[in-house]
């Protein structure tokens, strides 16, 4: 009997490949289809982040676990003012595409951008279609033909600019009006020509250019971050507007007491605010969920947007791997007042429903990562010989579970046992020193179901599946989690998991466990 692949049957978090580091994603419904927008991480540190070319994925609107890459749709280099960078050996941070967004006027697809801290300002480029080509334009200015910005870099003069730096553009259209969101620990809206979608014009009512929607200094930031359990929040960057039954939701990146990083929002019924803040709408490691005090996996910042499909609005955010960043999704649950409850934080992906437990699992849709103290365990890109063969390295490429040390607790969430009764567990397992791996069902700190035992045999083998008898009655709808105890340094890297019901081959009414050596 063949473990089915639970990706290939529905969506999971992140719901793209395991080798594709979509961050900022901004997801827009363009016809029957849901198009995904967003930078296009090359590595995790200054040089990887935001360094690919801007590239599409999109999914029908009626079923949001068959993504398909469109391909590259905007080349790095395409931007003048990265092309000069570059061409005077300055390529960097400030020569990579950051966050942009997309939105259809009159049959032609803008998308917004900004490139890195630098002093370009933000770009325009234009397409026929949703996955381009899309044609640089030019830069939003104002009507004297002075660049938005003003040409002036985030660190302009040796110090941060906040307050009006264009950072992090958020595209609105509504009654034949264009509007622009961003910032950077601040919030602000501008208003553009539709005819050009270049030129800045004034707010009619202020008769500025630049109308505040919210407002934060760096001290306000890190009073927020020790705020504790009084909970305060600051916008950081990364807004995204929505229209949501005649109301104007922002949502943005914040950081708050209690190890909240996450998503959160804000409601008004002008496009000009004002912005009253309304609550979390997920957060990393799920701060704040449920009174949990405080995060359960990396935190770092995150940015996404919002989408309707059929009659759910879902809000897309990236988590943190030791590769990239990666496009995570939640489905959202309206509150009455117009606003969204905080949603957990999954291994379900778009897909509301628990995954089936009699399935096979990889390990890197793990949601829960702890350790002791600050270092946890780590999602990290390696061969694996069941993997598909990444089309740019010709290599099979996954992400799996690493640094597996003493008290790490790998989970999973959840888990549908209702089909039947689990006999053994599996784990693909690579392993780097003898112990133990605990398998706990509802709780980390419950008395395990199964004990993977890594022997000495095992050790230096390379990829092994790792099979344990279920010692318990495990039923219902259930978080899964692991624990391991190395008896030295770390145990090993895990790339699967699989639950057998007790009809399946690998059944033993043993204690010792067997094992299958990976080909």
């Amino acid at each position: 009997m063949e473990h089915v692949i639970g990706t290939q049957t529905r969506s999971v978090n992140p719901f793209l490949p395991s080798t594709e580091f979509i961050p900022d994603g901004e997801p827009r419904v363009f016809g029957d289809r849901v198009y995904l927008y967003g930078s296009h991480d090359e590595g995790a540190g200054a040089k990887g982040v935001c360094a690919g070319d801007y590239v599409c994925y999109s999914a029908p609107v009626d079923d949001l676990a068959a993504w398909r890459f469109d391909g590259v749709i905007y080349p790095r280099m395409q931007d003048p003012y990265v092309a000069d960078r570059v061409g005077r050996g300055k390529d960097g941070i400030n020569a990579h595409l950051f966050a942009p967004d997309v939105i259809e006027v009159d049959g032609r697809y803008l998308m917004y951008y900004g490139v890195g801290l630098s002093a370009s300002g933000f770009g325009l480029a234009v397409a026929p279609s949703p996955t381009g080509p899309f044609e640089y334009v030019g830069r939003l200015r104002y009507p004297d033909g002075r660049v938005f910005g003003d040409g002036k870099g985030a660190f302009s003069g040796g110090r941060l600019r906040i307050a009006e730096y264009p950072y992090d553009p958020a595209m609105l259209h509504h009654d034949g009006r264009l509007f622009l969101y961003f910032g950077l620990l601040n919030c602000s809206v501008i208003e553009l020509d539709p005819a050009d979608g270049l030129t800045v014009i004034r707010n009619p009512d202020t008769g500025r250019f630049i109308t505040p929607i919210l407002r934060a200094t760096p001290l306000d930031a890190i009073r927020a971050a020790r705020s504790g359990r009084a909970r305060r929040t600051v916008m950081v960057n990364g807004p995204s507007i929505r229209e949501v039954d005649g109301r104007f939701v922002l949502s943005y990146w914040a950081m708050g007491g209690e190890e909240f990083s996450g998503m959160y929002h804000a409601i008004s019924v002008s496009p000009s605010g004002p912005f009253t803040p309304a609550g979390p709408l997920v957060a990393l490691g799920n701060g704040w969920l449920n009174e949990q005090p405080g995060a359960t996996d990396r935190r770092g910042n995150t940015h996404g947007g919002m989408f309707r499909a059929g009659d759910t609005w879902y809000q897309v955010y990236h988590r943190h791997t030791a590769d990239g960043r990666q496009a995570c999704a939640v489905p959202l649950r309206q509150r009455a007042d117009g606003g969204f409850e905080q949603s957990e934080y999954t291994s379900q992906g778009l897909d509301a429903s628990p995954l089936d437990a009699f399935r096979t699992w990889p390990a890197y849709i793990a949601c829960h990562l702890v350790g002791r103290g600050r270092r946890r365990p780590a999602i990290v890109l390696r061969e694996h010989p069941s993997a598909p063969v990444d089309p740019e390295t010709g290599r099979p490429l996954t992400q799996v579970v690493s640094d597996t040390r003493a008290g790490s607790v790998v989970g999973f969430k959840y888990l549908d046992f209702r089909a039947g009764a689990a006999q053994t567990v599996t784990l693909s397992v690579d392993p780097r020193s003898t112990g133990r791996i605990e398998v706990c069902v509802g709780d980390p700190d419950a008395a395990p179901v199964a004990t993977v035992v890594v022997a000495t045999p095992h050790v230096g083998r390379g990829w092994i599946d790792l099979h344990a008898p279920v010692v318990a009655s495990v039923d219902g709808v259930q978080a899964v989690y692991l624990r391991f105890h190395p008896d030295r340094g770390e145990l090993g890297d895990v790339a699967a998991l699989t639950f057998t019901p007790e009809t399946h081959q690998h059944r033993s009414d043993s204690p010792v466990q067997e094992e299958t050596t990976c080909r």
